[in-house]
């Protein structure tokens, strides 16, 4: 597992918005939305993973301790 750091974090975030705002649009083929849709679900397990990286026992994430 990679760890992410919080500028990726909120880049993801932006790209994941976008990539939802162009499957929900209704202009991309069947093809397109299908390959938008796995990019989506990628996105969606990174960032899964970070939040249950942070989201453990610890008093502080494992991304911000320093």
């Amino acid at each position: 597992m990679s760890t992410l750091t919080l500028p990726e974090v909120f880049d993801l975030r932006l790209k994941l918005k976008s990539l939802e705002d162009e499957v929900n649009s209704g202009t991309l083929s069947l093809f397109d939305r299908c390959d938008k849709e796995d990019e989506i679900l990628a996105i969606r397990e990174k960032l899964g993973e970070f939040d249950r990286a942070k989201g453990g026992d610890q008093e502080e994430c494992l991304h911000c301790s320093g």
